[in-house]
């Protein structure tokens, strides 16, 4: 017993330091699993959760894996017209949003009872193909609704569960709103994901600092595991600048800031046009590309106004997905000034592993997320978050020093190579569903608590 503990630690340990499992202490090596994974959206829904789900599904399908996707009602409540598909020889199943009360309630956002329905909706949905398709695994992914109905689906079957937390359900805006009724909620929520993380047969986070929380939780270590975001290489490879893009756009003649992502008001993109203002008093001439929409849209166009900087700023909202890679090419720096919040501190971001792929130099504020994954001085600069100073200060250097350009974008490039692929991070969920099966049989299928 004692040595096999220690065997599993030292697994464990080695897939959190992204090192490879030695042969000899894998456990049924090669074994192609069938795998229900339950998400909260997909395809055709595009933001950083979709594109990590799709990414590591193909990925475990080039592994010889059979993938399958299941949404949870909330896809239908973004997507009314989805249905289900094969994509890229994945099948996507969804959960319909029914007619009756809980599908008002998850319409309506109604508190509570919009929670109970998704759960209530989903675990149903699980059940029936749990009764016609032959599934090794069940992983879910957060939040922790999606963990909570895969839960009880399979609480008295002998299927391993696996869940993956992106980011924790507490630190929702919606749930840390500073009101007694958001308090609450916030109780719950956080109570809720340590009751799923407690009960799963593994569990993976995507940042360092998400496992640590769950340690800080008494969390056994032995079932928790770090699969970082990754990259697609073959996609994100350095490519020449899109001359005839960069003329349309007025990007000539000085270096291009540039941000591609979502509005989400931690991003702090309206906080970088105001700190670019103070960089453009300073003499330095640049432009700030801002490609993207969302909840901070209307700061960011006040923030445009506010400070006349329509002559060097460009904001063309959102762009089609097959047309990144022309918007990066005309992009000389990749800012991403997140602001310091809990959920900044913990969450890795996955654009700037596209940029790093791409050979792009990165600005970015020192949020323990994105500390996690550039190297100050090696793959990127970071500044002190909300500083206005020290981001002029680090992105003075940047404009001026093209030496510097290059050989952090050159580091960067290599790092993603070496640590980063999605090829080379989806094998660590052998591990994960080997302990998943391990840990489950250790209970002899006699269910969960």
């Amino acid at each position: 017993m004692v040595a096999d503990f220690q065997r599993r630690s030292l697994e464990n340990i080695a897939i959190r330091q992204g090192s490879a499992v030695p042969s000899g202490t894998r456990r049924q090596a090669g074994k192609s699993y069938r795998v229900l994974h339950v998400l909260d959206h997909s395809w055709p829904v595009m933001d950083g959760y979709s594109q990590r789900s799709r990414s590591l599904i193909t990925a475990q399908l080039n592994m010889d894996f059979r993938p399958a996707v299941l949404t949870s009602p909330l896809h239908q409540h973004d997507d009314p017209t989805a249905e289900e598909i094969f994509l890229d020889g994945v099948r996507y199943f969804r959960t319909p949003c029914q007619q009756g009360v809980s599908g008002r309630a998850i319409q309506g956002r109604w508190p509570v009872v919009r929670e109970i329905s998704v759960v209530r909706l989903l675990k149903k949905r699980i059940q029936q193909l749990l009764e016609t398709e032959p599934f090794d695994i069940i992983h879910a992914h957060s939040p922790a609704l999606c963990g909570l109905a895969a839960l009880e689906a399979v609480r008295r079957r002998s299927i391993p569960l696996v869940y993956e937390i992106r980011s924790f359900w507490e630190d929702s805006p919606l749930v840390r709103k500073k009101t007694l009724q958001a308090s609450i909620r916030y109780r719950l929520a956080r109570d809720l994901e340590t009751y799923v993380v407690r009960r799963a047969d593994a569990v993976v986070g995507i940042a360092s600092s998400i496992l640590e929380e769950l340690r800080d939780r008494r969390i056994s270590a032995d079932k928790l595991f770090h699969v970082p975001n990754g990259v697609d290489i073959a996609r994100f490879v350095p490519q020449p600048r899109d001359i005839s893009l960069a003329v349309e756009l007025g990007l000539e003649g000085s270096p291009t800031i540039g941000y591609l992502g979502t509005f989400f008001l931690w991003e702090g993109v309206s906080w970088m046009v105001r700190a670019a203002a103070e960089l453009r008093r300073q003499g330095l001439q640049f432009q700030l590309l801002i490609v993207g929409d969302g909840a901070d849209a209307i700061e960011v166009k006040r923030a445009i106004e506010e400070t006349r900087a329509e002559g060097y700023i460009r904001w063309l909202g959102r762009i089609p997905h097959d047309q990144v890679e022309r918007y990066y090419s005309v992009m000389d720096v990749l800012a991403y000034p997140r602001l310091r919040t809990r959920l900044t501190d913990l969450v890795t971001p996955l654009k700037p592993l596209e940029a790093m792929a791409l050979g792009k130099p990165i600005l970015a504020s020192g949020v323990g997320g994105l500390r996690e994954l550039i190297d100050p001085e090696v793959t990127g600069l970071l500044f002190d978050p909300g500083n206005r100073e020290d981001f002029c200060r680090q992105a003075s250097r940047l404009l001026l020093q093209v030496d510097l350009r290059r050989r952090l974008g050159e580091k960067a490039r290599s790092q993603i190579l070496e640590e980063k692929s999605w090829d080379l991070l989806a094998r660590r969920y052998e591990s994960v569903y080997q302990e998943a099966v391990q840990n489950a049989q250790a209970r002899g299928w006699s269910g969960r608590p």
